[in-house]
């Protein structure tokens, strides 16, 4: 017998990525009948109820700024891409609201055409719905997302800047930031005024610590410059704390290296719906490292999250329904009561994290925590008696 050199194939990595898997799978897998089937049927019904809450919220909006407008002497191409600009921010506004209708409706047709029941006399379980369902939720939280951040965020500015410049007649670059607290190295200051633009400010308070967290002195000026070499104040008073002296002096220079415009985010130069996620995070970064309050700006970040991932909860919602009521019309009205009760607990939270009650994570997860534990928990006390891990696995 001879021998052969057989080449072999290089053995196999023993940590095989599983997100690689996971794409592998995903770019393989086909949906069946039935779930093309509710994909387009849900596609329908979700369009038909966005148009629909589009049309009333435009009109209402039109009708409450169409006086503005008119003064303002503004034409109809101007109204036209205030409008288009908004849309986006309209369409992330309602659709958790939309998803949910629209899942209701279509259950309820489900039950109603016996199509459900002929689904689980043909061996597809209701778990099956759950799984596609809770699926197709998350894939709209992504789409959401994306709804949010990038096409909302684009057209927030576009929004504001059409709003505070051709209508309200407002100069650009007139900015005025008020009551300014940070931390600059060994100083610690208060501003009540600044301007970033003219890159001046009025009525500066700068208290000096020393070692060990002392406070050797408290500076106070009237108005203040801000060079590329530091911040020049003008005609400043000191206080000499330990020697209890008081001074004056016809102009001081500071070496303070601190970038006001970033402070305009937590006023009226810009809102959080006009920011992404990866700016609100880069923002947060930096004033926390000035020992600026930032908890106002991380309830806003992880707000962007909840909210997008409220339309999964608006699924569970649906399907939890059915669970108890058959009615259609019933569970409208019951997912119509939802959808405002869930909106109340949102701002609520929101509320609550933005002033420091409670973390900015729980006050924008409050919502979303509380009914997906509801409908989590009513549908697991659904499956359970056939089989806790249908919902994982099977049919």
């Amino acid at each position: 017998m001879t021998s052969r050199n057989i080449k072999l194939p290089p053995p196999a990595s023993p940590a095989v990525p599983v997100l690689t898997d996971i794409l592998r799978r995903l770019t393989r897998y086909r949906l069946n009948t039935l779930q093309r089937y509710l994909l387009v049927q849900n596609l329908f019904l979700i369009g038909l109820c966005l148009g629909v809450g589009i049309c009333i919220y435009l009109l209402q909006d039109l009708v409450e700024n169409l006086d503005i407008f008119v003064q303002a002497g503004v034409g109809v191409g101007t109204m036209v891409g205030f409008f288009l600009a908004k849309l986006p921010l309209i369409l992330s506004q309602i659709l958790p609201a939309a998803f949910l209708v629209s899942l209701i409706v279509q259950i309820g047709l489900l039950v109603r055409h016996r199509e459900l029941l002929a689904l689980q006399s043909g061996g597809v379980s209701y778990t099956a719905l759950i799984r596609f369902y809770a699926a197709y939720g998350l894939i709209w939280c992504l789409a959401q997302l994306f709804l949010a951040q990038a096409l909302g965020v684009a057209g927030q500015r576009t929004m504001d800047r059409i709003w505070r410049e051709e209508v309200r007649k407002e100069e650009a670059g007139q900015v005025e930031l008020r009551d300014i607290w940070f931390v600059s190295g060994a100083y610690v200051v208060s501003i009540d005024g600044a301007y970033p633009e003219q890159r001046r400010g009025r009525d500066i308070t700068v208290y000096v610590y020393g070692e060990g967290n002392t406070l050797q002195r408290i500076i106070v000026a009237s108005r203040f410059d801000i060079l590329d070499t530091g911040w020049e104040l003008h005609e400043p008073r000191i206080y000499e704390t330990l020697s209890f002296e008081v001074r004056e002096e016809a102009s001081l220079s500071l070496n303070i290296s601190q970038d006001l415009e970033v402070f305009g985010v937590l006023q009226t130069r810009f809102e959080a719906a006009a920011l992404s996620l990866f700016e609100l995070g880069r923002i947060i970064s930096y004033l926390e490292g000035t020992g600026s309050n930032v908890e106002r700006l991380h309830t806003a970040w992880h707000m962007k999250w909840s909210y997008a991932f409220s339309l999964l909860m608006m699924a569970l919602i649906a399907l939890a329904l059915y669970t108890i009521f058959d009615s259609v019309y019933l569970n409208i009205a019951l997912g119509l009561a939802i959808v405002f009760v869930y909106y109340v607990l949102f701002v609520l939270g929101v509320s609550l994290g933005e002033r420091g009650f409670i973390s900015p994570f729980l006050g924008a997860w409050l919502g979303n925590l509380l009914f997906g534990f509801l409908a989590g928990g009513r549908l697991l006390w659904y499956v359970l008696p056939d089989n806790p891990f249908d919902m994982l696995r099977g049919r």
